[in-house]
């Protein structure tokens, strides 16, 4: 498509659209820089301030990074990506910690089992690596984290980008729950030890002890949340954050932090 050769001038909108389907496509690949404002409305046949509003748009949907004196690049796509929209739907029904560890359940002991048949030494390593992390941290931010960035690589290691996104898209809501369970000495001594038999069913190839054990870690919270079980997460999640986090971090701030292999967030 190129404006010049058309008989009309295209939108903003349609130059967006373009765009957007070089990147969804692959055509653009991932850390591809983006061809200059100038030569883009050459190309299209547009003015300046129509590349500038489409590229807004690229941004606005996660597709493309700007960097200061460098230019437009292609996003690397992180499987956290999905929890902005997800999460400001899910929490309109007002969702339950029960009603999130029955959806986790469903999702993520199937994904163990799965990533116990499809793991290569590089997910190995990555989920070893969280691990290492987690258990080397020192406070409840680092501790959260890591225990995110070890369920996402475990999410990654089963090699399927729709079980990968879903699980993505929980995140929000997972690491508010994360937070809770890690402040609670009786959560964290029951469930905390199945992440190294997860993680040793994984490399040993054994998909069926890997779910049992994703299950029993997820189904703590079952029996030691009490009260807090079947209250609105949102509620349990506003108490967990106001009194766990530091000054100046949020939520937004510990995602984006989080590893997941993409090469963002590393660190």
């Amino acid at each position: 498509m190129t404006g010049k050769t058309s008989s009309t001038i295209p939108s903003r909108a349609e130059v967006l659209a373009h765009l957007a389907d070089e990147i969804l496509t692959g055509r653009a690949g991932a850390g591809s820089k983006l061809s200059s404002e100038r030569e883009l409305a050459d190309r299209f046949g547009v003015s300046r301030p129509v590349v500038r509003e489409a590229m807004r748009g690229l941004v606005e949907r996660g597709l493309v990074e700007v960097q200061p004196g460098r230019g437009a690049f292609v996003r690397t796509a992180r499987a956290t990506d999905a929890a902005a929209g997800m999460d400001a739907l899910l929490r309109r029904h007002q969702p339950t910690p029960r009603d999130l560890v029955e959806a986790r359940t469903m999702l993520e002991a199937t994904t163990a089992a799965l990533a116990a048949t499809r793991a290569t030494a590089a997910d190995l390593s990555s989920i070893e690596d969280a691990l290492d992390r987690f258990e080397g941290a020192t406070g409840l931010i680092d501790q959260a984290r890591y225990d995110l960035a070890f369920h996402l690589a475990v999410a990654r290691a089963a090699h399927n980008p729709v079980v990968e996104t879903m699980f993505g898209a929980i995140t929000g809501m997972t690491i508010e729950l994360m937070l809770r369970s890690l402040a609670d000495p009786e959560v964290t001594r029951a469930s905390v030890p199945y992440h190294r038999v997860v993680a040793a069913a994984i490399a040993a190839r054994e998909p069926e002890r890997a779910r049992s054990a994703m299950l029993a870690h997820l189904e703590v919270a079952a029996t030691t949340y009490g009260a807090d079980l079947d209250r609105s997460l949102e509620s349990v999640a506003r108490r967990e954050l106001a009194r766990l986090l530091d000054p100046g971090v949020t939520l937004e701030v510990l995602l984006a932090s989080v590893p997941d292999g993409s090469g963002d967030g590393e660190g």
